[in-house]
């Protein structure tokens, strides 16, 4: 369900015109890198937490 919303917010925002944001890039990924930061390591995809801790290497599809 995330994926087809993320493809969906995607679609949307190539469709329409950059100089007509209400939000700018910058903005975007200013508060992404914020909310990073104070993101507990556990809940990110890193070696740390994530599917790095619940998914083994040795999967062939890995």
């Amino acid at each position: 369900m995330g994926a087809i919303k993320a493809i969906t917010a995607a679609q949307l925002a190539m469709q329409g015109v950059p100089d007509f944001a209400i939000v700018s890039l910058g903005d975007v990924i200013k508060t992404m890198w914020e909310t990073a930061q104070n993101m507990s390591t556990k809940y990110k995809e890193t070696a740390d937490g994530g599917l790095a801790v619940n998914v083994p290497v040795s999967l062939p599809e890995c």
